[in-house]
């Protein structure tokens, strides 16, 4: 990973503080989505021993998924404004998973213009395609917060709103 700051020298040493949590949340979607995965695919291998028809939902999915959401937002609940999480939380789960890249090669930049608000675009290949993402942070009562995710291609100049 490579981190590149692009504020201004009075809001560099902010970079660290907004950006090593931020990556940190992201492992743990990732650890959480990447078991919620695998999880679920086993439950479809035992559906497929019981004889269990594909188009039939496994034993134990309906559960999994209480589960999977009631975790994702007890990690993004601290981590995100009430605006980013009524978006949605959890809607997605899969290899590879949607923040994976943060446990391997990309590079970020840093980014702030004022004391309350910061952004982090990571870029990435998925799929054989340049990827992006950008975390709005703002200070909210004391704490950064992730306020807007949006996400991008690198060929492209406009950014996609979604939820977590």
């Amino acid at each position: 990973m490579e981190l590149i700051c692009k504020a201004s020298a009075k809001y560099a040493p902010f970079m660290n503080e907004i950006c090593d949590p931020l990556f940190e949340l992201l492992k743990q979607h990732s650890a959480l989505e990447k078991e919620i995965f695998e999880r679920d695919n086993q439950l479809e291998i035992e559906k497929e021993k019981a004889g269990i028809p594909s188009y039939q939902t496994a034993p134990g999915w309906k559960e999994l998924m209480a589960e999977y959401h009631e975790r994702m937002y007890s990690l993004l609940k601290p981590n995100c404004t009430d605006k980013l999480l009524s978006r949605g939380c959890g809607g997605r789960y899969g290899e590879p998973q949607e923040f994976g890249y943060v446990n391997g090669d990309f590079y970020a930049e840093f980014k702030m213009r004022n004391a309350d608000k910061a952004s982090v675009e990571t870029h990435f290949e998925k799929a054989g395609m340049g990827q992006k993402h950008k975390f709005v942070i703002r200070l909210v009562g004391g704490a950064w917060l992730v306020d807007e995710l949006y996400y991008g291609f690198e060929k492209e100049k406009n950014w996609h709103s979604k939820g977590f």
